[in-house]
């Protein structure tokens, strides 16, 4: 099998992320801590969950079979174009009434995942999905870096890279990565993450980085791992808090926060905390093998429509492994994609080989 004819992105390119995510974070917890470096539990949970995670996907994998996808014909390209429009004006009003850009302004950027901003996200980043899966033109890739600049704004990472790399996940499916246009993407995303990042850090009037923008990477991933590390004596002990917290009302990381440092900060825990805290490792286990397993089965479906929201999912479950599952945002386009499965459910077959 030649190279570029791999399918880089299946499911299985979760538990290489992990796995480079808790590489860095341990690189970090030596240069840009003042504690121990990562504990061996942290180490072993983490591989426990690729185990688990790989289990789940494998099994999708080669046990089930899809004939065939139902093609969705009444998105337009005029209508999803429209759409797209639509969710670029909703930002940039969003921007007009915040009164400032959030990515200077910390103060500002608190304030700036306003409802408007929670319906314009989510939608430029399925429409643009589904335009390039649908009517694929080399012109909507402007779309794709308008919308990348304009989300940028808000001053968070996660953003930019939702609208990058389920982008270029979606081109690569469609076979219209070319090695120049892969590598001038792939430098794109690397760069914007880290000056968004590096810009946010320095506006925030409380704190003083001395960091540049690699080492601010490393020392992230390793405090977001800390922040598991103590997590885990604490398993179980929630008992599902975060989770009601994340489909009702409240901010389950600033609960983290309040919970494992008793102190009001928000926080990322990783993929593997927010479940921890609340019901400890057969929570983790449950989670890890249905990612596994509905990742494998949405692969299956990327055809058509299918190809963007495989695209969209796999990359907000990537940035999850730094953020944790706690926005039901994302939760909402895991719904997508679990209705993606019930539309195609007649040509699903499991495999008795």
């Amino acid at each position: 099998m030649k190279l570029e004819k791999l399918d880089y992105f299946q499911p299985f390119i979760v538990v290489v992320a992990i796995l480079a995510f808790l590489l860095m974070g341990y690189i970090g917890s030596f240069n840009y801590r003042f504690e121990d470096p990562l504990d061996l539990e942290v180490i072993l949970t983490i591989v426990f969950a690729c185990a688990v995670f790989t289990i789940g996907a494998f099994i999708v994998k080669y046990k089930i079979n899809v004939e065939n996808t139902k093609e969705i014909n009444f998105l337009s390209e005029k209508l999803l174009v429209g759409l797209v429009i639509v969710a670029l004006i909703l930002q940039a009003l969003n921007l007009v009434l915040i009164g400032g850009i959030p990515l200077f302004n910390s103060v500002l950027k608190s304030n700036a995942t306003t409802n408007i901003w929670r319906v314009a996200y989510p939608l430029f980043l399925i429409m643009i999905n589904v335009l390039l899966a649908k009517y694929y033109d080399r012109k909507y890739l402007l779309l794709v870096l308008l919308g990348a600049v304009i989300f940028g704004l808000n001053g968070y990472r996660t953003s930019v890279l939702g609208i990058l790399g389920s982008s270029f996940i979606t081109l690569f499916y469609l076979e219209k990565i070319s090695r120049k246009v892969g590598i001038a993407f792939i430098a794109i995303i690397v760069v914007g993450i880290m000056a968004i990042g590096y810009i946010a850090s320095q506006s925030i009037a409380t704190q003083h980085w001395t960091l540049n923008p690699v080492e601010l990477v490393f020392y992230r991933a390793a405090f977001t791992l800390e922040v598991f590390e103590r997590i885990l004596p604490l398993s179980g002990t929630t008992h599902g808090h975060i989770l009601s917290m994340i489909f009702s009302s409240g901010s389950p990381r600033t609960f983290i926060g309040q919970y494992v440092l008793s102190d009001n900060v928000c926080l990322t825990s990783t993929l593997f905390g927010p479940v921890c805290l609340d019901f400890g490792l057969i929570g983790l286990t449950v989670q890890m093998l249905f990612m596994g397993a509905f990742l494998g089965m949405v692969h299956k479906l990327k055809k058509g429509i299918g190809v963007g929201i495989y695209s969209i999912i796999l990359t907000h479950t990537l940035i999850w492994i730094e953020t944790g599952p706690t926005d039901i945002m994302i939760w909402f386009l895991y719904l997508i994609g679990f209705i993606l499965i019930l539309i195609n459910f007649n040509y699903i077959k499991l495999n008795k080989d």
